[in-house]
């Protein structure tokens, strides 16, 4: 569980959880995120995103991912099924009457949401970086990881050795600027996210693990 704090005002819950799951006759991880704001932050912006992936036990790329969110007016609710024997992605908008459009894509590639549990599985160190390629439906772009340094951090849950690192997003051979993601992992074999940082449009996102859980949840 997490605290995930801006401008040090809890906005709602978010929780991560990774079970066991079949998927077209395979065993496979089901990966779910889901973020809900509270009273107060839903009487001005409403915020309900359900995001889900299954991804093969062993290697981690993603089969079928499902992605609805509602946040304020916006409303979304896309799909993308992967084709790991033809290399091929298949995005549908669900909002658009189920319109459909395939793409090709590389060998390994993750989706949004796959990407961030397979980071936990990269024995990167300080001064290392990875490149891991992500399709999001529409288009492919690399997700540059960069190791920066092994801090002693102190959370709510406790004092932890980790490894900082930081993600970029790179498309088309030029840095995009989305807002850096900087990511504390216990410096061993879990690799437990413990804090994160993103910044945003106004100002930076926070989130501090406060307790230990079977399932990775964060507490908005």
């Amino acid at each position: 569980m997490f605290d995930l704090t801006w401008y040090g005002v809890k906005g709602g819950t978010s929780v991560f959880e990774v079970s066991n799951a079949v998927y077209d006759n395979k065993s496979v991880l089901k990966i779910s995120s889901t973020v809900k704001s509270n009273s107060f932050i839903s009487m001005f912006y409403p915020i309900k995103d359900v995001v889900e992936t299954y991804v093969d036990m062993k290697n981690l790329q993603p089969y079928r991912y499902r992605s609805r969110q509602q946040e304020g007016s916006y409303r979304s609710d896309k799909e993308i099924i992967f084709d790991r024997e033809k290399n091929l992605a298949t995005f549908i908008n669900h909002k658009s009457g189920g319109k459909r459009q395939v793409s090709e894509i590389k060998d390994g590639v993750h989706d949004p949401l796959s990407v961030v549990y397979f980071l936990r599985t990269i024995p990167l160190e300080a001064g290392q970086s990875v490149n891991i390629e992500v399709h999001d439906g529409k288009k492919s772009w690399t997700l540059v990881v960069l190791g920066l340094a092994k801090e002693k951090v102190e959370v709510p849950a406790g004092t932890f050795d980790t490894i900082k690192v930081k993600t970029l997003i790179k498309y088309e051979g030029l840095s995009v600027n989305k807002g850096d993601v900087i990511i504390w992992f216990t410096d061993d074999e879990v690799k437990m996210p413990v804090k994160m940082e993103s910044k945003i449009k106004v100002g930076t996102i926070t989130a501090l693990l406060s307790e230990k859980h079977g399932t990775i949840e964060k507490q908005l």
